[in-house]
């Protein structure tokens, strides 16, 4: 294409290229970055039009400022603003509004496109089965996606790339590509349109999966009577899908991974083996075997997809380029890890997110455990952008962990609490922070040992835990005789230290790095609350509490200072549960109060996760040592106001034992004479 051919097309005033309008464009970029070349065309993205158009990030640089003025290596900048004080003479192309020009430009060299263009779409796998198109079309000439850009303005950048007349152009195309605002499908005209799946994404800019399959649905828009519609037949929506590209073409091919449902491309067997999944599929010769490198049953969908695509494009599928593809590197994929003692294996998944990639993922670790015989863990994080439908989409895991083969599951944020809460007859935890999760996991993780961790790459500080964890495992060597992981957390976790009465210094410790507790201190902070309102004694008629047993019953009398004097002696619940109904309006106070007695002495916010303090399984609670000191700093006196003693904890006490001219602050101990011997009274 020659420079004034573009010119004319998008009707822009030339500069600067006297001599130079015969010059070939060969290819174009929207990012300066790649410009190598004088075949190369740059559209300078205005910071404004584009901004408005298309987008993009406000903060982002105006194309313009991008520019090395001392390259000459460019074959044409198309802008909205002439760059001055050019070393080299580029020829620049003035156009008054560049979305405009980018758009018009990409639906002409497009309509002079005449081989295959195919578009894919989905909730998930759209990537996936993009790249393994791509992979099985490697002795041609193939056009795709840069990384996994599929927004609007990558598609129109795209269109643009069709000037290299590829054999194929292989596009994936997000929600972004086809919403309300633009349908860049109809301007794309695929010949085979597919949809990987609908799932639940997305729901802080749409409302319900029925919007998701609506605006995925789209994509067939760009179809002619003779294009082709693939679709996932045994996704949620897929009737729904069909009848939308009814409307479009009659040209519609179905896939299931199931050969005894009704569809048009299905495998003869699917065999699950370590490490890797064989797919059977016939043909006139019989049946032939393909080796897909991963253990996704997602991933075997999407082979499904590319192979039926091939199908359609009459292109043999090469063998070797199936076991040879893989997937993004954090698609699960198995890794193993050498500690000091032992090998683990990790899946890391956390790539991304949608609720059936995360089924997905925990159905390839079930199909994964009979080959491990150490322990089989899952490690969750959340699932970003769900916004009002956040609870009611991770409620849809408490079946899926439930029929897990895992023996251990560990969760992190606020989303996945509630699930926690009703997963039964599984060793289920909620962690508050994701260096309690770390670091339990690490001891979890013992001789050959599975490990999934699955969460979406944003919203979330999950990811840093599988980033971190493999280095976290080469330094780390697990004790012959470790047991329970709660136990062994608490003898882990035994500290003290012994502090002057008069100075607060420091006189000597023990093992304050590693120190942490299985319990809050939920009772120590409602003491405080109540030092601190100066209440005065009152007599309190218990209610009726979950707790209550004979010693602590509904109706019995028990005046404030008694039920403080209590908390200071690994106080029972119940004694819990009546000083908050009496200190806090509801739980919403409470919880407040917790929350900025937190911050203020930045306590570790695992301190007090349950009302009571207690231990349970599914509420990970931990504080050290150092969160008692803080405290007792603030509060040295106070603390001591009914006894020398205040213990937390019921089997593991963790709190202080004031001496005559020492005090000694600890954690996760059973003996506490022991702790008395080391101080003078």
């Amino acid at each position: 294409m020659y420079i004034r051919e573009i010119a004319e097309i998008v009707k822009g005033r030339l500069v600067d290229a006297e001599g130079q309008e015969n010059n070939i464009i060969n290819d174009f970029e929207t990012i300066y970055n790649f410009v190598k070349s004088k075949n190369t065309a740059y559209f300078s993205p205005n910071k404004v039009t584009w901004a408005k158009e298309l987008g993009r990030s406000k903060n982002a640089k105006e194309g313009n400022d991008l520019i090395d003025k001392s390259n000459g290596e460019i074959g044409l900048i198309i802008t909205e603003n002439y760059v001055d004080h050019m070393e080299h003479k580029v020829p620049q192309l003035i156009v008054d509004d560049s979305v405009k020009a980018l758009k018009t430009l990409a639906v002409h060299i497009r309509n002079d496109f005449h081989n295959p263009v195919i578009a894919i779409t989905g909730s998930m796998g759209k990537s996936s089965t993009r790249m393994l198109i791509c992979s099985l079309l490697q002795d041609y000439h193939v056009l795709e996606n840069r990384g996994n850009n599929n927004v609007r303005a990558a598609i129109y950048a795209n269109m643009l790339k069709l000037v290299k007349n590829p054999d194929f152009a292989v596009i994936e195309i997000s929600l972004n590509a086809i919403n309300n605002k633009e349908n860049t499908a109809i301007y794309l005209r695929p010949d085979i349109a597919i949809i990987t799946g609908i799932g639940a994404a997305h729901f802080s800019t749409f409302q319900s999966l029925e919007q998701i399959a609506e605006i995925k649905s789209r994509i067939f828009k760009g179809l002619n009577h003779n294009g082709t519609a693939i679709i996932n037949s045994e996704t949620m929506f897929a009737d729904y899908l069909k009848d939308r590209a009814l409307e479009y073409t009659k040209n519609i091919l179905t896939y299931h991974k199931d050969n005894t449902v009704n569809s048009d491309f299905s495998p003869t067997f699917v065999q699950y083996h370590k490490g890797y999944i064989e797919i059977g599929l016939d043909d006139n010769q019989g049946t032939k075997t393909y080796k897909l490198n991963t253990i996704s049953k997602g991933m075997v969908s999407n082979a499904l997809a590319a192979f039926l695509t091939l199908k359609k494009l009459h292109i043999p599928i090469n063998n070797e380029y199936v076991e040879s593809f893989k997937p993004f590197s954090k698609v699960l994929a198995m890794k193993p890890i050498k500690t000091l003692s032992h090998k683990v294996t990790l899946i890391d998944d956390t790539h991304n997110a949608s609720l059936p990639a995360m089924i997905n993922a925990i159905h390839a670790f079930n199909s994964q455990t009979q080959f491990f015989t150490g322990h089989k863990i899952i490690a969750l994080g959340k699932i970003n952008d769900l916004g009002h439908k956040s609870t009611e989409v991770h409620a849809k895991l408490i079946d899926v962990l439930n029929h897990s083969n895992a023996d251990y599951i560990l969760c992190l944020d606020n989303d996945l609490r509630p699930v926690v809460n009703k997963v039964r007859n599984k060793h289920i935890t909620w962690y508050p922070n994701k260096d309690l999760l770390m670091n339990d996991l690490i001891h979890l993780c013992n001789k050959d040992s599975l490990v999934l961790l699955k969460s979406s790459s944003g919203g979330t500080e999950f990811p840093e835990i599988a980033k971190a964890l493999p280095r976290r495992l080469t330094q780390f060597e697990l004790a012959d005789n470790f047991g329970d992981i709660f136990e062994e957390m608490s003898h882990l976790g035994q500290s003290y230290m012994i502090v002057d009465n008069k100075t607060n210094n420091i006189i000597t410790s023990h093992n304050v790095e590693q120190s942490q507790t299985i319990e809050g201190m939920g009772p120590l902070l409602y003491y405080l609350k109540a030092i601190d309102d100066k209440l005065d004694n009152v007599i309190l008629t218990m209610q009726e509490w979950v707790t209550n047993n004979d010693k602590h019953y509904t109706g019995k009398q028990v005046d404030l200072f008694t039920l403080l004097e209590n908390m200071t002696s690994s106080p029972h619940p119940s004694e819990s549960y009546e000083l908050v109904n009496y200190l806090f309006k509801n739980f919403a106070n409470r919880k407040k109060y917790i929350e900025e007695q937190i911050s203020k002495f930045d306590l570790s916010n695992s301190s007090a996760i349950n009302l009571t303090g207690r231990f349970r399984v599914k509420e990970r609670q931990c504080y050290s040592v150092l969160d008692l000191f803080k405290l007792y700093k603030a509060y040295k006196y106070d603390l001591f106001k009914f006894n020398n003693m205040f213990i937390l904890g019921l089997k593991y006490k963790s709190g202080f034992i004031r001496g005559s001219e020492q005090t000694i602050i600890f954690t996760s101990y059973t003996d506490i004479e022991q702790l008395k011997s080391k101080i003078k009274f």
